[in-house]
């Protein structure tokens, strides 16, 4: 038996013609509705992959016919899916709790995927954190036919490098990003868009470039700190595009408020995957702005996720060295421990060797699986860059559009499209390192007259104002201690200072106190203590 539970929710929409049934989330440029139900009344098996490519959108489907069945998320897994499978029934849902909530579900938990999302917030691959439940990937589909299943790759991001001269990939950079944002202004119409903003490249590229298009009935806002410098950026950006814009000013008053209310609560129940730690950036946020009405109900949310990803920003300049000094295996130690450092190093004291041997090996084994071994020196960046969209962009970076479903609005991420997704796999790498063409291409374009060096991006300043002496005086000892200091004083600053320079208040869901006691444990981030928080809610 094949149980798919999926129900007609507003945002899931069930079709049924003949001998299929249909269910879809999302939206698509290419196909319409009744296409794709034609077409998957009679889609022969080898067809599905292949059929699934050629769907430009950002979606997750389900079909069911009476000699096979399959489930499919887009290629960037924007709504994910799951299933178990119990005394051989298939069970189908995109709210894992439900599976997990059936009778005879067994609870047993992966302790790989424990130690996974204890360091990094997220599991590899199909995991969950039960033995007993499974997740589409992006770009993946699962058919289930005779009682079994089996998953096919439609697509990875892990494209062909393309030679051609600078000058021409500038001009189709400009040329693609202008059209994805067309074909979405054409399919969202007269709807009011909504943009959060910020001081950085992506959402500033948003904003300007639905300027440059015409596009009108469009708002804008940031939030955190009082007098914090994204805000003071965007609030410039708003105004030179002629934008309305809106400051949500949060405090620590204000957002231990909201996380221990029953408004968050349900968001954690409602965003919950057990494959990542749930994304809560701008959450808060979100309420405000909703129990303002300042926000049409049909409103559509633009945001910059995630541009410094796809353009080249989290390539790490250690991928970059010499052909004839490194042979394969530094190669691919090289690869692995890049992630290791930026992606699965939330808590130090979990960094043992073992640990960090258990990771390199589910990760390379992965990696594998789909792009093959190791090929030319100058493609090392592509296996990173798969392994990363696959896990960290996919189930816990993208999955923050929940926020925006949670309070029942629309978004689109232009940023992710299919064509953005095909143009960038194949730039070589010394274009995509420190994002060169992107900011060229933003540079050279100006949207909206607002990326000239007297609006800057990203230029940091700590905020509150009465933090920063007293960080330089408890700075100075750390000073004679050469780069032993230096890395001492990094979590000196993390444990006892960052809760007041974290200008989005992610640090408030923690005691202040808890977050000192920890310093031995060497947290990173906001999301150590997520985790910290998801895996004891889960395992008790």
């Amino acid at each position: 038996m094949i149980d798919v539970k999926l129900k007609e929710d507003g945002i899931w929409n069930k079709y049924a013609k003949k001998n299929l049934i249909f269910w879809i989330k999302g939206f698509t440029y290419s196909h319409t509705i009744e296409d794709l139900i034609n077409k998957f009344m009679d889609i022969k098996k080898y067809e599905i992959t292949s059929f699934l490519n050629s769907i430009d959108g950002h979606f997750a489907l389900a079909v069911q016919r009476e000699d096979i069945t399959f489930i499919a998320v887009d290629k960037i897994r924007s709504t994910p899916l799951f299933f178990t499978n119990i005394a051989n029934n298939f069970y189908i849902d995109h709210d894992p709790k439900n599976l997990v909530n059936l009778n005879k579900f067994d609870k047993i938990l992966d302790e790989n995927a424990k130690l996974e999302i204890a360091m990094s917030g997220y599991t590899i691959g199909n995991k969950t954190i039960y033995k007993n439940l499974y997740s589409l990937k992006a770009g993946e589909i699962a058919v289930f036919q005779n009682n079994r299943y089996e998953y096919a790759t439609y697509y990875k991001y892990f494209g062909e490098i393309v030679e051609k001269n600078y000058d021409d990939y500038l001009e189709n950079l400009s040329e693609v990003t202008l059209n994805i944002f067309r074909k979405m202004l054409t399919q969202i119409g007269n709807r009011q868009i909504v943009i959060p903003l910020s001081a950085g490249n992506d959402s500033r590229l948003v904003a300007s470039i639905l300027k440059h298009l015409g596009a009108k009935n469009v708002k804008c806002y940031s939030y955190g700190t009082i007098g914090n410098y994204e805000a003071k950026i965007a609030k410039v950006i708003s105004q030179k595009l002629g934008y309305e814009w809106k400051f949500i000013p949060l405090t620590h008053k204000s957002e231990k408020k909201y996380y221990e209310s029953e408004d968050y609560k349900e968001y954690l129940d409602y965003s919950e995957t057990y494959c990542s730690v749930p994304y809560i950036q701008s959450l808060s946020t979100m309420k405000y702005l909703k129990d303002m009405h300042w926000i049409n109900q049909d409103a559509v949310f633009i945001n910059g996720n995630s541009g410094d990803f796809i353009t080249g920003g989290h390539i790490s300049t250690k991928l970059v060295s010499e052909p004839e000094i490194l042979n394969t295996t530094i190669r691919k130690e090289n690869i692995l421990t890049q992630l290791i450092e930026k992606h699965f190093s939330l808590w130090g004291y979990l960094k043992t060797n073992q640990n960090i041997k258990k990771i390199k090996k589910i990760l390379w084994d992965e990696i594998v699986k789909e792009c093959g071994e190791l090929q030319k020196k100058s493609n090392d960046h592509l296996f990173y860059e798969y392994s990363e969209l696959i896990d960290r962009q996919s189930k816990f970076v993208i999955a923050g559009q929940k926020v925006y479903e949670y309070y029942n609005y629309e978004w689109r991420l232009p940023l992710w499209d299919d064509e953005y997704l095909d143009f960038w796999q194949k730039v070589p790498l010394e274009l995509k390192i420190n994002q060169k063409l992107f900011i060229k291409m933003l540079k050279k374009n100006n949207f909206g007259n607002v990326w000239s060096d007297d609006i800057p991006v990203n230029k940091k300043t700590i905020s509150p104002k009465w933090i920063i002496p007293l960080r330089f005086i408890c700075k100075i000892p750390f000073s004679f201690f050469g780069k032993k200091g230096k890395n001492a004083w990094k979590q000196f600053d993390i444990n006892f200072f960052f809760y007041f320079r974290d200008i989005t208040h992610m640090m408030d869901t923690q005691n202040y106190f808890n977050i000192i006691k920890d310093i031995f444990k060497k947290p990173r981030q906001h999301v150590s203590w997520q985790t910290k928080d998801y895996l004891k809610k889960i395992i008790w």
